[in-house]
């Protein structure tokens, strides 16, 4: 026996040195393998796929002042996808140095994206080898390859044609307008709903002051200050929350002078007023009807009613008188009973 004795003892130590080499060995040869698969299922970032949505923003945004080279790819119609060929991502290659490119190559998504995008260009049906064209300028010309040819020839002949383009030498003939696709989409930000009851104290400042929009839309009710304003001029506030105009009410019960500026009365109540301050002030005025009796406040303010009215001041249709002076609200504590004071 080979391995007996002390002899023995460091043959068998050898021998298990070899083994757990081996097995080291074996490990990172199987890790490499795996990420070399995986590198080879990473999305190529010199020819990218995108969908329909994505053309404009390859076209237009990205790089821009470069040619583009746009490859629809061929395929099922019903399940899509895939990836732009090695050949061609082989010529995309050629225009990038560094984190500089010449050229800008991208692939549509087979499928759905590339039929649609196919329809843009004039093509009835994606070919199974895709269908390749070369913008710059605004125009775009189709680059022909023969689905028998290999893929080194393939790419070279397109190498040539997009060198052509980068140049500015490219024949004119066979181009065609470079066709409009759909911008993406760009969710507008919604902006925060504003609506105040308006007091004499905030009411120079959010309605006619510093911090006030240039239009200043508030409801004027026949009730104290400090009730806060109803769910229907809330609803309109929603509606034009994106729109240079704010909303608010106004308790406007006992402010006889207040009203008297607008040209109403406490009959005339509940009513909209739109107030554009500054130096030249003007308004105009909604009714709601006022009531039955001296009092009034029994009508009421449609919605359709202040939507229409407030649509009509931003279509620039409504009708504006002068306002000499923007008018105050009294202190609750200057007014009568009837106008929010507490009775001792």
């Amino acid at each position: 026996n080979p391995c007996s004795g002390f002899g023995g003892f460091m043959c068998l130590r050898h021998l298990l040195l070899s083994l757990s080499l081996a097995a080291a060995a074996a490990s990172e040869e199987k890790a490499a393998a795996g990420e070399k698969e995986a590198a080879t299922k990473r999305p190529s970032s010199l020819a990218p796929v995108v969908g329909y949505r994505g053309i404009y923003s390859q076209l237009h945004l990205n790089d821009d002042g470069i040619p583009k080279v746009l490859m629809l790819l061929g395929g099922d119609s019903d399940t899509g996808g895939g990836e732009a060929p090695s050949w061609y991502s082989s010529a995309a290659m050629r225009f990038k140095q560094g984190r500089t490119k010449t050229a800008a190559f991208f692939a549509v998504a087979a499928g759905r994206d590339a039929a649609r995008a196919a329809a843009r260009f004039g093509i009835e049906e994606v070919p199974p080898g895709g269908a390749i064209f070369v913008c710059a300028s605004g125009k775009a010309r189709r680059f022909h390859f023969s689905p028998e040819a290999g893929a080194g020839e393939r790419s070279r002949a397109l190498r040539s044609t997009v060198e052509a383009a980068v140049s500015g030498e490219a024949e004119e003939q066979d181009l065609q307008p470079l066709p409009s696709f759909p911008e993406p989409d760009r969710p507008r930000k919604a902006a925060a709903v504003t609506l105040d009851e308006f007091t004499h104290e905030s009411l120079p400042l959010l309605c006619y002051g510093v911090k006030a929009k240039p239009l200043c839309v508030m409801a004027l009710l026949l009730q104290p200050s400090g009730q806060g304003c109803p769910a229907e001029i809330g609803a309109l506030a929603r509606r034009h929350r994106n729109d240079p105009v704010s909303f608010g009410c106004v308790g406007a019960k006992g402010q006889a002078d207040f009203l008297a500026a607008f040209g109403l009365e406490q009959a005339s109540l509940p009513a909209l007023v739109a107030v554009k301050p500054g130096r030249r002030a003007r308004f105009t005025a909604l009714q709601g009807g006022g009531g039955a009796g001296e009092g009034g406040g029994e009508g009421r303010l449609e919605a359709s009613a202040m939507g229409a009215f407030v649509d009509a001041i931003l279509g620039g249709s409504a009708s504006f008188q002068r306002l000499p002076e923007l008018p105050e609200l009294e202190p609750p504590y200057l007014l009568g009973g009837e106008g929010g004071k507490d009775e001792i």
